[in-house]
């Protein structure tokens, strides 16, 4: 039997129960969808659900690790943007190509955040260290960039590579597998190497703004 996914299975389902219904208004017994095909649906129904909700549980305790990090909540949050906007990406690409979300791809989402916010920390740990170092947050951002940015560059690079070889995979699971984990860690690099320090400068660029108009009040006072 073809895997359509839980959603298309659901749907075939209720058809068949609500035909038997009608063929049998006044059976004197209950009709219960069993055997081993609509139990492996459930199965998968269940997983899927669960690998979502480990994905939610996931990118809150890393909004947590990002603000314990940087010192700050509003900062945490807004470094999350580069690693959700990936998923968003390929969650489209899934609906325009027609990719249900089943258990061989539903994982992709809880694989490819999880490199992707490896890629954060390690830039976003560099730039903090370059800023002990750096006045300006254009400084610190450029040494990052030369060190840590280019380590993550070549990286990258090497897990697509790797990805992108289970695209010869003649099984459409490994194959989607490879294809879309590839597709949203590259939509992760370019997230981190250009939205991230944009949302670093905009954060770094305003607080240093408050805290100059706050000397200039106080050596005015």
């Amino acid at each position: 039997m073809k895997d359509e996914g839980s959603w298309r299975i659901r749907q075939k389902n209720e058809r068949l129960r609500t035909f038997l219904e009608e063929q049998l208004e006044n059976a004197p017994f209950e009709l219960v969808l069993t055997g081993t095909p609509h139990l492996l649906d459930l199965n998968n129904s269940f997983l899927t659900r669960n690998v979502l909700l480990g994905l939610l549980a996931a990118i809150l305790l890393v909004g947590i690790l990002f603000a314990l990090l940087l010192g700050s909540v509003r900062l945490g949050l807004l470094s999350l943007l580069p690693n959700l906007l990936p998923l968003l990406f390929i969650g489209g690409i899934m609906g325009f190509a027609s990719i249900d979300l089943k258990i061989s791809t539903s994982i992709i989402f809880v694989l490819a955040f999880g490199i992707a916010v490896d890629d954060s920390i390690h830039f976003l740990a560099r730039f903090r260290r370059e800023m002990r170092r750096h006045e300006r947050a254009e400084d610190a951002l450029r040494q990052t960039f030369c060190s840590t940015g280019k380590a993550i560059a070549i990286t990258t690079l090497l897990l697509l590579g790797g990805f992108l070889s289970l695209c010869f995979s003649q099984f459409l699971g490994t194959f989607y597998l490879g294809l879309l984990l590839a597709l949203t860690l590259f939509f992760a690099l370019i997230a981190d190497l250009s939205l991230l320090p944009v949302l670093l400068l905009l954060f770094y660029g305003r607080k240093k703004s408050i805290a100059t108009e706050s000397t200039a009040l106080h050596e005015k006072g």
